[in-house]
């Protein structure tokens, strides 16, 4: 039921019950006379006034009649349950694994040194090749190592002759001394016979003499210098001959040739490194995260990482290593990894996709960013337990879609409320509609 109320009249009303206007009315009179009103000398603009004011006084008198005065709700409905919709809080996906590029490095290495000096001459292998052990790389000028080479053999030859004629003089003199001996034996058997016993001494004495010579010939040995200078020119040549395979540059193991930067004409030093082979069977992979990436990663064993030129073909990598103090140059944490790379499919210079979570990681406890009633910089939702709506504060976390994360304050399977959540006040009862 309505009451009706009128507000306060500005106007003033005359005897007639009529608005009347706030102006005295003119009134014309002779000098010693009583005032009397001429209206016939009344201006239109007062006229109009007058009719202005009584048309103001009738819709004054009309909107007075329609202004409503409410009175006090009914009991019945401020004791009416409030309506909620609820929804079982439930696991949904934030998107794809998070992930980091990671470059990739060879576990084992090898370096290429060049052994001696020269000019490079040609280059067979080019960065980035697959070689094989012994492999020719390079070829470094050998024309220097070539002419000495030449020089020992010469110098081998010319000693093998001259032990060989020495053997051979050494030979002639012994058979002579031999014969000699076979003569002057010969000779005292005849001056025996002929018993003439001072010529018979005197040719045993021969014999004697010429035995002596040939034992100190037998026991002596002329080339001695002869051969020394023979196993000298061997040695010299060996070297030399190893010397030579030093000018032709081979791979010391299988892998993937990188870092070189020889070039045909280049001048080479002996002792310098001139490339990497690096062996693709074992990969490994540094990867720079930042304090939140670390947090993911830390206290794992194991990550997926792909190329991604292959992002089919994911490969698992063990952790080796992994920062506990933030870099103070570069503010980053550093990862190792280290994975089997089969068939060499990663090559080492490469970059990969690493996985710091999963799929099954990415499915978090999310409710509907509609559903959160946020209170300056908090965030709150509300739970039903039983019959009351209880009020929740939460942390929240990523947004997709129409769900957003809560890393805290919220368990899976709980009752939300998804409508009529900010009519509610903290345990208030509530009524649970679909």
């Amino acid at each position: 039921m309505r009451r009706w109320s009128c507000g306060r009249q500005s106007s003033r009303i005359g005897p007639t019950g009529i608005a009347s206007p706030s102006k005295k009315p003119r009134w014309k009179y002779k000098k010693g006379e009583q005032p009397i009103m001429n209206h016939k000398a009344r201006p239109i603009h007062i006229k109009l006034k007058i009719v202005s004011l009584l048309v103001a006084a009738a819709v004054l008198a009309a909107g007075c009649a329609n202004v409503p005065v409410e009175e006090p709700q009914n009991a019945a409905d401020q004791n009416a349950l409030k309506q909620v919709k609820i929804e079982q809080v439930a696991r949904h996906s934030m998107g794809d694994p998070r992930e980091q590029i990671g470059e990739v490095a060879a576990a084992v290495k090898f370096d290429m040194i060049a052994r001696t000096e020269g000019e490079v001459v040609e280059r067979v292998k080019q960065n980035g090749d697959q070689v094989k052990k012994d492999d020719v790389i390079a070829r470094i000028s050998s024309e220097r190592a070539a002419i000495k080479l030449e020089g020992a053999k010469t110098q081998l030859r010319l000693s093998q002759e001259a032990l060989a004629a020495n053997q051979k003089a050494s030979q002639l003199q012994r058979d002579d001394l031999l014969n000699k001996i076979k003569d002057a034996e010969r000779a005292y058997k005849e001056i025996r016979m002929s018993q003439d016993e001072e010529a018979a001494v005197k040719a045993a004495d021969v014999v004697k003499q010429l035995k002596q010579q040939l034992s100190v010939m037998d026991t002596s040995n002329n080339n001695t210098a002869l051969e020394g200078q023979i196993a000298s020119a061997e040695a010299g040549l060996k070297e030399l001959q190893l010397a030579l395979s030093d000018y032709v540059i081979k791979a010391p193991s299988d892998g993937v040739l990188t870092n070189m930067a020889l070039r045909e004409g280049t001048y080479l030093q002996g002792g310098s490194v001139i490339g990497v082979v690096q062996r693709t069977d074992r990969i490994v992979i540094e990867v720079k995260l930042t304090e939140m990436a670390a947090s993911l990663v830390r206290g794992k064993q194991e990550v997926v990482f792909y190329s991604p030129d292959q992002r089919d073909a994911k490969l698992k990598a063990q952790i080796n290593s992994l920062d506990l103090f933030v870099n103070p140059k570069t503010r980053m944490f550093a990862m190792e990894l280290e994975a089997d790379n089969p068939n060499g499919v990663i090559k080492p210079g490469e970059r990969v996709h690493v996985q710091l979570t999963t799929e099954e990681e990415e499915n978090v406890v999310a409710v509907p960013s509609l559903s959160i009633v946020r209170e300056g910089d908090e965030a709150f939702v509300y739970i039903v337990k039983g019959t009351n709506a209880e009020k929740r504060k939460v942390q929240l976390g990523r947004l997709n879609g129409v769900y957003q994360e809560v890393i805290s304050g919220l368990s899976q399977d709980e009752q939300l409320v998804v409508s009529g959540q900010h009519q509610l006040k903290d345990k208030e009862q509530v009524q649970m509609i679909k």
